[in-house]
This record gives structure tokens, sequence and C-alpha cells, in this order.
């Protein structure tokens, strides 16, 4: 008679109590379990992809903070940028052309509902701005040099040279002496360029084509055309939207103009970021999961022998990657380039456990038949699920074990302070989680429902290719591996501490790219830098946030700050324009300084005026002027500079009657060459701002630069706590120290092969891939723990060294099976567009892989050894 139970079923054991409720209809809980994944999908699609560059950056970062309030409150960095320029075959400058393809775009988007407005001419605010405002109270706006400049000017001496010079002008032949004239009549000083000088540009600070009422390039072979959105570049909707509408204007108004020859036509600016980022994050999601399971069904092919091994083992896996995607949209709702490949890591990861549970499920199998005495082609439906509960009381725990690894290296990279590597840890959390839930529940009452079945009767672990002959030879042979590893890791601890002394620190690299952290290539990103070459502005430029209690408080601090940077020491190291609040309004401190008696100066410039020849009389309006310039007025408001929004919006945040902060935007005279030059001038412009309250520093080029280092101060503690997590975890599952070392150390040493090979390589560490050092220690751990178990199971039974060697041997297919799948997992990353998460599966792979050999080559032959010397030991007579 075919027994019901084999002996020694762990009833009380709470795995086999939930194994015995889940097995009991197997079919039922398949279906719930996939209601649940449909609902987890749902939610799943919801998930909108996170494109802004604050998303990537540290919380507690200053400039990244002051980034995303100037991404948020501000109209200057929403607006798509479109730069049209003339092919290549066309040689000679062309501005006609250029300004007649912008003013028939104009026209085209007039009647685009999406489009708030459309600019390619300086901006007429400025110029209002600068004549209304600027000129009539221009005393104000000058600092003290400047007004001793302008007292200077003001004296009879300055004037007889002034009305002399501007004679032999007149004097000199050609046709533009009529012109010539009535431009000295309006301004017989000059005093007019000398007070707009320096102030808030009105082609936005780039170079262009003199004579040219359009911002047109100096060689007349570009126009740059800005479009404002009626909504901002944030909101994905609505920019998916919007450009396809801007691309189909600019092709329609391409093809009906035949006179305009075919331009080239680049799209930069935060639309344009925003679209194309947001559609390489989901299309790297979807391709980096389909390489994963493209790389991991060519590993299965080739390793197992059953064709549906690998579909029966991913199906738990894709449900529990579902399931972490749909918690993970319950509460957050955002896709950043690194959470979005997570669904690839997980597959690798999750698999690893279904590996393990099938495998020992099949074992369980054989012996409960042949306990029972029962023909393999004819077992009882309950001999099968009496085999189901067995397995899960006896692996359950050893995949519970190991997964609780993995959970602490995601767990430690909680403790990042960059919001992206968070979510990245949040989310491998749950899938790790899902995935033993799934492991240890879901495919169980898989594999039952299709043990009735043809599908599996006969296993569907049989392996084509095992390495465990090679495990024996070497567990045979353990002294020259175990001389060979220390050799290798001893070389590469060597090359380790020698970079530490080199870098006097960590013997790391750090990337300054933070470009990096974008997909490559990124056309909206390079035409920035051709925007840059063809209208003479450096790419890079320096922006600072000043916030204050109070309106006349952020004034006063902007000044403080615009004369800081004005002075010579920073323009040596290449800082060029400064605008901000400071060039909108006056400095209130100066306003009671001495000025010059208008009445004298109005007298001064008729009698030099007469003594040149000229007549006084012909100067009435100028002298009124000079007397407005001259007399105290009433002073200007910011609600004075909101009636100008071409001008306020550049620096003064949106929808803000009142601002208390305000940015002041640094542009370069020159690009920097090298980092070196970078550092240098954000070090310098924080040094000369330092001790004034309520000023950020931010910008793209300052957050790659903190970013830099916050890298090397995150390596050491993602390290240190990833190595306590597990370490007390090891402490608690083994309680013995030496054998905590024992588990331990594969994943250690394949982090000293990983920085080495770096240092060697000359790669380096960057925001996305410094997570590879914790998830190193998470996940190398395992191979350690499966050996080290058996080595105590040995040692405890008093097992020969060939039981042993066997064992080890045995163990070795989901070693390296595992190892395999979590190093194809993320090499499967390597074909995604950001070179910082291409990084990143390289790392993690190449560490993986480290680990595995280290295992093999080098715990092996040591377990090996301490074994026979136990053995020998135990044998001598006390």
């Amino acid at each position: 008679m075919p027994m019901s139970h084999p002996p020694n079923i762990s009833r009380g054991n709470p795995l086999a109590i939930v194994a015995q409720w889940m097995t009991a209809k197997p079919w039922l809980a398949v279906l719930a379990a996939t209601a649940i994944t449909l609902a987890a999908l749902g939610v799943a699609l919801q998930i909108q992809p996170a494109t802004g560059v604050q998303d990537m950056l540290a919380d507690d970062q200053p400039s990244a903070m002051a980034f995303g309030k100037m991404i948020d409150r501000y109209a200057l960095v929403d607006n798509l940028v479109i730069l049209a320029e003339l092919p290549a075959s066309h040689s000679e400058a062309d501005p006609d052309r250029l300004i007649s393809f912008a003013t028939r775009l104009e026209a085209a988007l007039d009647r685009e509902p999406f489009v708030a407005a459309v600019r390619f001419r300086p901006a007429a605010d400025a110029r209002a701005f600068i004549k209304d405002c600027v000129v009539p109270r221009g005393w104000d706006y000058l600092d003290s040099t400047g007004k001793d400049h302008l007292r200077k000017r003001l004296t009879r001496e300055a004037m007889d040279a002034q009305f002399a010079q501007n004679k032999a002008m007149l004097a000199a032949p050609g046709p533009a002496a009529g012109q010539l004239a009535r431009e000295l009549i309006q301004d017989p000083l000059r005093l007019r360029d000398f007070l707009t000088h320096g102030g808030l540009s009105a082609s936005g600070g780039f170079k262009t084509r003199p004579g040219v009422n359009a911002t047109v390039s100096a060689d007349g072979r570009a126009i740059l055309i800005e479009v404002s959105g009626v909504k901002p570049a944030s909101d994905l909707e609505f920019t998916a939207a919007f450009m396809p509408r801007i691309r189909h204007a600019v092709g329609m108004t391409l093809a009906i103009d035949s006179i305009i020859p075919e331009l080239v036509i680049h799209y930069t600016g935060a639309y344009a970021i925003a679209e194309y980022s947001a559609g390489q994050t989901r299309a790297d999601m979807t391709l980096s999961c389909m390489c994963s399971i493209a790389l991991l069904i060519g590993c299965f092919l080739v390793v197992y022998r059953h064709p549906l091994a690998f579909p029966v083992l991913l199906l738990p896996v894709g449900m529990a990657i579902v399931w972490a995607f749909g918690l993970y949209a319950g509460f957050s709702g955002h896709l950043t380039p690194v959470t979005a490949v997570t669904g690839a890591v997980l597959a690798g990861l999750g698999i690893d456990y279904c590996v393990h549970f099938v495998a020992h499920h099949e074992l369980e199998r054989k012996r409960v038949f042949a306990h029972a005495n029962t023909p393999d082609s004819v077992p009882t439906p309950a001999l099968r699920r009496t085999a189901m509960i067995r397995s899960m009381t006896h692996v359950g725990p050893a995949i519970t074990a190991a997964c609780i690894t993995s959970l602490l290296g995601f767990g430690a990279i909680l403790t990042s302070q960059v919001r992206a590597l968070r979510e990245f840890a949040t989310l491998g959390i749950l899938g790790l989680a899902a995935a033993l839930i799934t492991a240890l529940l879901v495919l169980p009452a898989l594999l039952l429902a299709l043990d009735n079945t043809r599908v599996t009767r006969r296993g569907l672990s049989a392996t084509r290719i095992s390495i465990a002959p090679a495990i024996t030879r070497i567990a045979r042979t353990p002294r020259p591996w175990l001389a060979l590893t220390f050799m290798l890791v001893a070389a590469a601890t060597l090359v380790v501490g020698f970079a530490a002394v080199q870098h006097g620190g960590l013997p790391v690299q750090i990337d300054r790219d933070l470009n990096a952290l974008h997909p490559q290539p990124h056309p909206p990103l390079d035409a920035q830098n051709l925007l840059a070459d063809r209208f003479g502005a450096a790419p890079d430029g320096l922006t600072l946030l000043v916030e204050a209690d109070t309106p006349e408080h952020m004034l006063a601090l902007a000044h403080k700050v615009q004369n800081r940077l004005s002075r010579p020491a920073l323009q040596a190291l290449g800082l060029g324009r400064v605008n901000g609040p400071a060039s909108l309004l006056p400095n209130p401190a100066t306003r009671h300084d001495v000025r010059p008696d208008p009445t004298h100066v109005v007298d001064q410039l008729r009698n030099a005026a007469d003594a040149a020849g000229f007549n006084p009389a012909a100067f009435d309006d100028y002298a009124t002027f000079l007397t407005q310039l001259l007399t105290p007025q009433p002073p200007l408001t910011f609600a004075d500079v909101r009636r100008y929004p071409g001008v306020a919006n550049l620096v003064l945040p949106k929808n803000q009657p009142e601002p208390t902060q305000g940015l002041v935007l640094i542009t370069l005279d020159h690009p920097w060459r090298n980092a070196d030059q970078r550092d240098a001038m954000i070090e310098s412009v924080r040094q000369e701002l330092n001790g004034l309250s309520g000023v950020t520093l931010t910008g793209i080029s300052v957050l790659g630069y903190d970013t830099q280092k916050a890298i090397a101060r995150g390596i050491g503690k993602l390290l240190g706590a990833s190595l306590l997590g597990v370490l007390l975890w090891l402490i608690l599952f083994f309680r013995h120290p030496g054998h905590v070392l024992l588990a331990l150390g594969p994943a250690l040493a394949s982090i000293v092969l990983l920085l080495a090979t770096l240092w060697l390589s000359g790669n380096a560490f960057n925001l996305i891939n410094l997570i590879a050092v914790p998830l190193l220690v998470g996940i190398g751990v395992d191979d350690g723990i499966f050996l080290t178990t058996l080595y105590r199971q040995a040692r405890k039974q008093g097992e020969s060294l060939q039981h042993l060697r066997e064992n080890l041997a045995a163990s070795a297919h989901a070693i390296g099976m595992t190892s395999l799948t979590t190093a194809l997992a993320f090499g499967s990353l390597y074909f995604t567009h950001v070179p910082a998460i291409k990084s990143l599966g390289l790392m993690v792979g190449v560490g993986v892989i480290g680990a595995l050999f280290v295992s093999v080559c080098g715990l092996v032959p040591l377990l090996m050894l301490m074994h026979a010397r136990h053995l020998s030991t135990s044998k001598r007579p006390a």
C-alpha cells in the first residue's frame, strides 16, 4: 500500500501549514494570483516618468533644493527653444531668409491653442524698461564707481571734450551725417549708452548679428526661436501633445515656403528635454526587460533539458514584478531612469528562488515516491502534495535567508540621500519580497497543478550542462586553487591600497559628467552645445537663488550678491555678465547720496554747446533729461517691474506679485575646458558669497559638482550600512564568528576585485552605479551562506570528506545558475541608453561573477581543508 504521508513531515511548521492551504486547490490559488496580477498591472500602468534633474539628486543638497524651486516657480526654464540654421551647402549668411521663416512660423503658432507666446526678436519689454525706467533714474542704478564716472562726464572740461569730438564727427564727409546729427542732439554727452551699459540684455546674453532686429547668430546662419506653452514642461501629458504640434507647424512652414532653403531644425529647452527623456525612460524599461528575458531564455535553453523550465519558473517572477510595480505606483507614481530598469534586475534575482525551489522539490519528490514504493509513473495526488509540503518545509527557510541578505543590500540604499536611489531600493525590496512570496506560494501551487499533466511529470531541473564535475576536481585538489584565489585577492587588495594612498582617501574615481544620468545620445541636450557655439555664449552657467522674508530685504541681498560677484578675482576666472533683481531695481541704501546740482549742470551744458559753435536751444529736451536724471524721484517697486513681463520673468518667480526670492543669472566669458576649471569657479563664487544667508548657488554645473562630492561621501556610508545589516543577520543565522566570516568572505572579496578592476580600467563611480557596492554585499553573500551551511551540516553530523565533496558539487548547479541569472539580469542594463545605468549593470555583473569565482575556487577548497582538519582532530585520542 502506498503511504499517504511519509514520516517526519513537519505538520506544525508555519511554512508547512501555508503550503497545505495553498496546495489544497492549486488551480484556484493560481487563478487568485493571476487576478491579483491583473489588478496590479492596471495600477502599474498609471506610473508617469520623472524626467527632472532634481529627481536624480540628493535631497539635502542645497543646490538641488534650489534647483527644484527654480524649476517649479520660474518661467525662465520652461521654454521650448527652436534653433533653425542654414544647411552646410548654403555657405553665405542669409538673415533675411531666417527671419522670414521665423515670421511665418510665428503666424502659424498664433493659431495654436497650446502655445502661449513666440519670440525671436529682442524683447520689446526690455527696451521699454530701459527707456522708461533705467535711463530716467540712471543715477539710482549706478554703483559708486559709476557715479564717480558720471560726475566726471558732467564737468565743463569733459563736456567741452565731448562737443569737440561731436563737431569733428559731423565735419567728416559721408551720407550718414544727417542721422548722426539727430543722434547727437538727442544725446550729445553719450549718457544714455553709459547708463544702459551693464543692464539687462534684450537679447538674453547671446551674441547676435549687429543691425538685425532678431535673435540671429553673429555669422547670420542661425536663428533662435523661443516658444512658451500654456502649461509647464513638467506636465508630461501636455508636453507629449505639445511637441508633435510644434513639429507639425515647423514642417508645414518649411513645406509651404519655397523661398527658404531646407533649414536644419534643432529642438532644446525644457519641453524637448522632458519629452525625449520620458520616451527613453519608457523605452529603456521595455528594452531592459526584454533583453533580460531573452538572455535568461537563452541561458535556460542551454542549461536545462526541459523546454518549459523557463516559462514555468518565470511566471511567478513575472507576477512578483507586476505586484511590486503596482504597490510602488500606489504611493509614488514616478518612474525615473533608475526605477525603470528595476524589472530587469528583479527578473534575474527573483528567478533564483524558483531555481532553488524546483531543484529541491524534485529531489524531495523522488524521495517521497521511493519511500512509498510507488513507481514514478503512477504517483497519487496525496503523495504529490506531500512532496510539495516537504519541499516547502525544507527549502523555504534557506530561500528566505538568502532573500533577507539581498533585502538588506537594498535596504542599505534606503539610507541614501538621493530620492531616485531610495525609490530604486523601495521597488527592489517590494520586488524581492513579492518574488519570495510567489516562489514559496504561487510556484508550489503551479507545480502541483501541472504535476497531474505530462508537462512536469518527469521534472524540470534535468540539465545539459553541469559544473558539478569541475567542483569535484577543485574539491579533490584544494590547495592549488586556494593559493590561486588568495594571490588574486591579495593582488587586488594591494591595488586598492595603492589607489587609496594615491587618491588620499577612498580608492575610487568619481564621474564628473552629470550628462551620464541622461539617455545618450540626447539630441535636445546636444542642441544646447550647438546653441552655445552658434551664439557665442558658454553652454554652462551659474544661477543663484536669493531668498529673504520681505521684497525689500531680498532686493538688498541681491545687491550685496552682485557687488561681490563684480570683484576682479572672479572676472579673471571667466565670470561674465550678471543679471538679477539688482539689475531691475536700484539699491535703496544709495538713494540719499549727494548728486551734482542739476541747474549748474544744465548751465554748463549750454555754455559748452555755445563754445563749440552749437545752438544751445537745440538741447532744451536734453536739458530736461539731465534735470530729471539728477533730481531724486519716487523709487520704483517690483509692481512697476511686473508691467514688463519679458523682463520680470527672467529673474522673478511666477505668480508672486511681491517676490521674496529671485534669481541671479551668471554667464561665462568662455566655456570651461575641464572639470578643474569648473570646480575652481564654483568654489570661488561660494567663497565670495560666504556669510550671506539666503543665497544658494545652483545650476546644472553646480549640481554636477555637488553630486560628485555626495558620491564620495555616500560610498563609505552605503558600504557600511550594507555590511552592518548583513553582518548582524549572519550572526543571528550562524551564531558562530568563524562561520560568519566564511559566509561573508566571497562578498568582501568580490568588492575588492571590483574596486581594483575599476581603478585599473579607469572607470568611475557615478550617482547610479554607486549602488552596486551595497547590492554586491547583499547578493554576493548568498553563495557563502549556502556553502557554509553545507559545511556546518557536515561537521555537525560527522560526514566524510567524500560526502561533503558530493554535497558541495551538487550545490554548484544552483549557485552557478543563480549567479549566472543575476549577472545576465544586470548585464541586460548594458542595452539601455543611460550611461550611468549601463555601468551599473556592468559593475554588478562583474561583482557577481567575482563572488562566484571566490566561492568556487576559494571557499570550497577552504571548507574541504577545514573539514579534513576537523575530522583528523576528532579522531585523535583524548
